[in-house]
């Protein structure tokens, strides 16, 4: 308890810390030079061995804290202000609740009433349960957390102190800011705390609003692009968000700095484009260059050779001559483990996915990128062109982005192209990465996972061109091989197999599919190419169910 002329408020604080009724309590009270004729001592003092006294020159809150830190025996710290009031069951129900949360490491903060000066009830602050469970990092930068409600592993205290004593009023803040860079803070959703508000506070103070600007100047500055991202879903995002909130308080300096930051754009802003590589250098070189020709001038691409058999000179020669671009080498694994490496290699906040035979148009990555920080998306997907070299003259246009990709929408029919996808490197370090034991359709599976946790932003504008070859899409082997790889992994999973309806239209798919490969053998003439630009993955009538011998025999003979 830091104390400065706290006279009537001190003496029912330091009351209600005796009133605790859990056992194991020390109580250090810290006279912080209080200059009201000695009644603060005097209070203290009449507690006996109750409590531990200390008296020093004035040093601020700040200074007094680290005083009491620097006495304090126990295993956890908590804080009382001279006039506010810890509930009698405050300390008990902490740990309590820690037992239950089975995390001794954890900082808990907890609800509180409002009082006023005469212990007048004003209201009571109940903090969002479910915002604060989404977004763990939300109470600290929406100023949820107030100090007298913590409960705080004293090891974490003496890891990220002192409180700085230069700060007058911010110096709580600043320390938990510190400690949220390694540990979470978790929400006790119970009211355990009565705060005062009363004319003798200096919160609002023209000292303490300056402080206070400069404070979240720098909190705001102190989350890396990941965090920014997992808290907002983008760096865009948590400063217009955090500038609409600071709009609502005396901090109007850290608002327009705030505003300011969020309107400054994606320019500096690392994208890496990762791409596996198998031979066809020729067509590699292609994707690479129209990656170095985009718009958005800070890229990188991460090239993985999976083994090629053929010269890749060209590729290698690029790589040497241009910084942005890196080399990976692999034995040939196979084009799923080389984009998995490359994934992981990537050093860019976002990763954009391309394959070797396509090609991104010059605006792709400045339009994507732009819109996924404007709407706060961690995943994105855009329309595209398809061309079909030898077998169809122009482009096709795929308007992929106008079909559903909600969850579970997307089982029974995925629109999303593997080249048009863009992500925020979270969700790698978060543990994407394509399935290795599956053939065919990795990419599909990975999107309706990602579909069950967050929204798969669809933006209706094509910015690649996708070249559809007869031994890659449209090769109904391939797409059966695929299809009915899909389906077996989804049966299997504990919450995607709850939907037969979307299965229907897959199995559907494959059936159709399959029933054209068979009386065709492998003439891919039987499919029309024109039909499969259009709509890749048809709405097609339900096909009878059955024929399962005959698909998965036939799975057999293509593997």
């Amino acid at each position: 308890m830091p104390v400065f002329n706290g006279g009537h408020y001190f003496q029912a604080a330091l009351e209600s810390a005796l009133a605790q009724d859990y056992p194991n309590l020390e109580i250090l009270v810290v006279n912080d030079g209080s200059t009201d004729a000695g009644e603060t001592e005097r209070i203290a003092l009449a507690q006996g061995d109750r409590i531990r006294y200390f008296h020093q020159e004035n040093r601020g809150v700040a200074g007094a804290m680290n005083t009491a830190v620097a006495h304090m025996t126990g295993d956890y710290f908590a804080w009382l202000s001279h006039d506010d009031l810890h509930l009698p069951h405050k300390t008990a129900s902490q740990m309590d609740y820690l037992r239950r949360l089975g995390r001794p490491d954890a900082c808990l903060f907890a609800d509180f009433d409002l009082i006023g000066p005469q212990d007048e009830f004003i209201a009571s602050v109940r903090l969002p349960v479910e915002r604060i469970h989404r977004n763990p990092r939300l109470p600290l930068y929406n100023g949820m957390i107030n100090g007298c409600t913590l409960l705080i592993p004293t090891a974490f205290l003496r890891e990220f102190g002192p409180f700085d004593e230069t700060l007058r009023c911010t110096q709580d803040y600043d320390l938990w800011n510190r400690i949220l860079a390694r540990h979470e803070f978790f929400h006790q959703p119970e009211v355990l705390v009565r705060y005062r508000i009363h004319p003798g506070q200096g919160t609002h103070s023209a000292g303490a609003v300056s402080e206070g600007d400069t404070l979240w100047k720098a909190m705001l500055d102190s989350r890396s692009e990941v965090e920014r991202a997992q808290m907002f879903g983008s760096t865009r995002h948590y400063f217009a968000s955090l500038a609409g909130f600071l709009a609502a308080t005396p901090y109007q300096q850290a608002a327009a700095y705030a505003r300011t930051r969020a309107a400054e754009g994606c320019e500096d802003v690392l994208v890496s484009v990762v791409m596996p590589v198998c031979n066809r250098a020729g067509s590699a070189l292609r994707a690479v260059r129209s990656v170095l020709a985009q718009t958005h001038r800070r890229v990188e691409v991460v090239l993985v050779d999976d083994g090629s058999s053929d010269s890749i000179a060209g590729i290698a020669e690029l790589a040497a001559a241009d910084g942005r671009v890196r080399l990976l080498r692999q034995a040939g694994t196979g084009p799923v483990v080389a984009r998995n490496r490359a994934l992981q290699a990537a050093r860019g906040d976002y990763i954009a996915l391309l394959d070797a035979n396509d090609q991104f148009l010059p605006l792709k990555i400045e339009r994507q990128l732009g819109q996924m920080q404007r709407y706060g998306a961690l995943f994105s997907h855009t329309s595209h062109y398809v061309a079909c070299p030898g077998r169809k003259l122009g482009l096709g246009l795929r308007r992929s982005a106008n079909s559903s990709t909600d969850y579970p929408g997307i089982i029974g029919m995925c629109p999303i192209g593997m080249s048009t996808v863009m992500m925020h490197r979270s969700l790698v370090d978060e543990g994407f990465a394509f399935r290795t034991d599956v053939c065919g359709g990795e990419d599909w599976l990975a999107w309706i996972d990602l579909s069950l946790r967050y929204s798969l932003l669809g933006i209706d504008e094509p910015l690649s061109i996708v070249e559809w070859a007869q031994d890659g899409a449209l090769d109904p082997a391939r797409q059966v091989l695929a299809l009915s790889g899909v389906l077996e992994a989804l049966e299997r999973h504990p919450i995607h197999h709850r939907n037969p309806v979307q299965f229907e239209k897959t199995r559907a798919t494959l059936f159709a599919i399959t029933r054209n490969w068979q009386a065709a053998g492998r003439n891919i003439e039987a499919i029309r190419p024109e039909q499969q630009v259009n709509e890749a993955y048809p709405e097609l009538p339900a096909f009878p169910l059955g024929g399962t011998g005959e698909v998965l025999a036939l799975r057999a003979r293509m593997s």
